[in-house]
C-alpha cells in the first residue's frame, strides 16, 4: 500500500539505478528489488498481471526475473519514489 504520494519504480528506472550504484545489488544476502511500478502479464496464466519484475543476485551475477507478488517475501522489497507534498 502506498501513500498518496508515493509510486512504484519500474524496470528501467531500477536497471539505471543498479547501472549507476552496482555495490547496491553485489551478494545474494542483499535485498532484492521488486519493481512494483510494472506489471506482467503470464498468458493461460488463472492470474492476469500476477508477476512482478524483480532484480537479484546469483551465480556471481544480477538478474531479472518476474515473481508472484501475491506473498511477502523476507528477501525483496518494493522500490518506490515520491512526490514531494506542498
Amino acid at each position: 500500500v502506498f501513500a498518496s504520494n508515493e509510486f512504484g519504480l519500474g524496470a528501467f528506472a531500477i536497471g539505471i539505478m543498479i547501472l549507476t550504484h552496482p555495490e547496491r545489488l553485489m551478494n545474494y544476502d542483499d535485498l532484492w528489488i521488486d519493481c512494483s511500478g510494472d506489471e506482467f502479464d503470464v498468458p493461460g496464466s488463472g492470474v492476469r498481471f500476477g508477476r512482478a519484475p524483480c532484480f537479484g543476485f546469483g551465480d556471481g551475477e544480477v538478474k531479472f526475473s518476474t515473481d508472484w507478488f501475491g506473498s511477502a517475501g523476507g528477501y525483496d522489497g518494493s522500490a518506490s519514489g515520491f512526490v514531494p507534498q506542498e
